[in-house]
């Protein structure tokens, strides 16, 4: 076990958060002084001959500064701090590798998509389902922007032979053929339909749309269970705690704990806090709550769970990048 910090150098580190707190609170001023508050805790370890703080050597990215080029003047307890603080600067940024963000500095809508592809043909209905399985919806589509988003995820991954592209979100089911909606409510104004369609070539059955590959990726209207359908696009968009930012996104950086993997944060389900950081549950993420994770760095998560904020059994790095990507009041 790696013991505690010492309750002077504590005090000292919350003195200065909370005081940079007092001045603004963002996650930028978090960030921009986090620098200070390690060289604080680095010389209050040192001076006060408490130990040293947890290894996290093996956390630093590729990239890092080798510990041999550190300079002469860096304690040992200053390099390990500044490994901390790479590394939480690395995972607050993480994302995942098999979905594509439209980031809103980009003129998106901060939500998440990706190609799903199955081995054996699919129905319309089961790739809605899968969908919901995994937290998310069938990919609705309401700009040029977004469609060409989609289309840059379908055109890299979609299989050759007969395969015809993958299942949207539009359909008509329960309405007189050719009143399309899509099923997130969003307006059904923007088209991108292949030339001919939608022509109800079977009747009223083709009630569901997908990405014809035959037709430069155009729409095409198609019966639920198409024999050419393998694939679908899934869109990530809910926000349960209401903070502003899709959920998928902070379950993948690992800011928001989703134990069972189905893309919904726990506290959105067993009524807990859906603050990232907050570990005393006073809606605010700050200094009190960066003494709580340093004070308690490397004791067991299942002796000081509130500082194990995603409940790994162990508090560390994650849980200190999570502090300060959380920083600020919570929604």
């Amino acid at each position: 076990m790696i013991p505690a910090m010492d309750t002077r150098t504590a005090a000292r580190i919350l003195d200065l958060a909370d005081g940079r707190a007092r001045h603004g609170g963002s996650r930028s001023r978090a960030v921009a002084g986090f620098a200070l508050i390690l060289a604080l805790a680095a010389h209050g370890g040192a001076s006060s001959g408490s130990p040293r703080l947890a290894q996290v050597a093996a956390m630093s990215p590729a990239g890092a500064r080798p510990a041999s080029k550190a300079q002469a003047g860096e304690s040992p307890e200053m390099k390990q701090l500044m490994a901390i603080g790479v590394a939480a600067a690395v995972s607050a940024g993480a994302s995942a590798q098999d979905a594509v963000q439209w980031r809103v500095e980009d003129g998106g809508n901060g939500h998440w998509y990706a190609f799903k592809a199955e081995s054996t043909v699919i129905c319309w209905h089961d790739a809605r389902a899968l969908c919901e399985l995994q937290g998310g919806h069938l990919a609705s589509i309401t700009s040029p922007a977004e469609n060409q988003l989609l289309l840059s995820l379908t055109i890299p991954n979609n299989p050759g032979g007969m395969q015809g592209g993958p299942y949207i979100g539009g359909t008509c089911e329960g309405l007189s053929w050719g009143q399309w909606y899509w099923i997130t409510g969003e307006p059904f104004s923007y088209t991108a339909w292949m030339s001919g369609a939608p022509n109800g070539s079977s009747g009223t059955t083709e009630q569901y749309l997908h990405f014809w590959r035959w037709s430069n990726l155009g729409w095409n209207d198609q019966v639920d269970c198409g024999g050419l359908m393998f694939s679908y696009l899934v869109e990530w968009s809910a926000d349960c705690n209401n903070d502003g930012i899709v959920d998928y996104g902070q379950i993948r950086a690992g800011q928001l704990p989703d134990t069972n993997g189905n893309n919904i944060p726990d506290c959105c389900e067993n009524g807990g806090s859906c603050c990232p950081g907050d570990t005393n549950n006073d809606q605010s993420v700050d200094g009190i709550d960066l003494a709580t994770i340093l004070t308690r760095w490397g004791m067991p998560g299942a002796k000081f769970p509130q500082a194990d904020c995603n409940d790994d059994g162990a508090i560390d790095g994650t849980d200190l990048a999570i502090v300060l990507a959380g920083w600020g009041g919570c929604a």
